[in-house]
């Protein structure tokens, strides 16, 4: 994983130095929460007027991962369309756990409203963007937040949406390779470490519920784009189709997006074939957002 890390960087810094005119901010705390500084890194559009933004939450389990963690491969299409793009921080377990990630996350949107000046951002059009761990938390603040932080879109990269069904998955893929289901339940170390638990009871069945994105699911919601591996052992593609499903039961646009062959991670997604993934992307933020009221 820490390759993958140091490959995306890379990826990342050769593609700002063809996009010299952008401005980077580095940084920049948004809240302090019992000590804890937040902060976040902002690569700003050269424009005159106000632009989209993506507000992107990085993956690692629930445990890892730092803002830096940008997606190289992600970059240069988003910066072509328009897009700022700024990346936050959010306490990791197990220190903190449910809600405390997704309400971090929902501190970072009220603070890039709040400054939308200072970043030079449309507040009206920010997008949610997160992988794995990430792609869990922007889908949960779609669904559930606090009035004013409402967004323009949601992408969710291979996060895992109905935790009910997750524990009950037999066999049980977790950190990219399938197991007999544990008398415990199928939850990852970093799951665990999320809920406060490693063991489904009839008390944590309710946590479950309470911490699944499809639980809040309801009608009138900003658009998601689910983006999910065929051959995801981390996380099964599963979980993506019971978000798209509910989020269309309840008459929200929904697209999901299935990579053949594709494993748990985007960095992973390198073949001709699994490429379309960045067309729908384009797809889904010029009509879903660049071209929405």
């Amino acid at each position: 994983m820490r390759i993958l890390y140091l490959i995306i960087a890379f990826l990342f810094a050769t593609t700002c130095h063809a996009q010299p005119s952008y401005s980077t901010v580095k940084d920049v705390e948004f809240a302090n929460v019992d000590g804890v500084s937040l902060r976040l890194d902002a690569y700003m559009h050269p424009s005159d007027t106000p632009m989209p933004c993506i507000i992107y939450v990085h993956g690692g389990g629930f445990t890892s991962g730092d803002k830096s963690q940008i997606q190289g491969p992600l970059f240069e299409p988003l910066m072509k369309l328009g897009f700022s793009y700024i990346s936050v921080n959010y306490r990791l377990a197990p220190q903190v756990k449910y809600p405390i990630l997704t309400d971090d996350v929902e501190r970072a949107i009220a603070f890039v409203k709040t400054n939308s000046k200072r970043f030079n951002v449309n507040p009206d059009k920010l997008v949610l963007m997160g992988d794995s761990a990430g792609g869990l938390l922007v889908s949960y603040v779609g669904a559930k937040h606090k009035p004013g932080n409402e967004v323009a879109g949601v992408i969710s990269f291979f996060g895992e949406h109905d935790l009910i069904n997750r524990v009950s998955e037999n066999p049980c893929a977790v950190d990219g390779k399938t197991i007999p289901r544990p008398k415990g339940g199928c939850i990852s170390g970093g799951l665990a470490a999320y809920l406060g638990f490693k063991e489904v009871t009839e008390e944590t069945r309710k946590i479950l519920k309470a911490a699944s994105c499809v639980t809040h699911v309801h009608e009138k919601m900003p658009p998601y784009l689910l983006l999910h591996g065929t051959r995801d052992y981390g996380v099964p593609i599963e979980q993506s189709i019971s978000m798209h499903q509910a989020l269309r039961k309840q008459g929200n646009y929904s697209r999901l997006v299935s990579v053949v062959a594709g494993n748990h991670g985007i960095g992973s997604w390198s073949q001709p074939s699994q490429q379309h993934y960045k067309s729908a992307l384009k797809q889904f933020l010029t009509k879903q957002v660049l071209e929405s009221e």
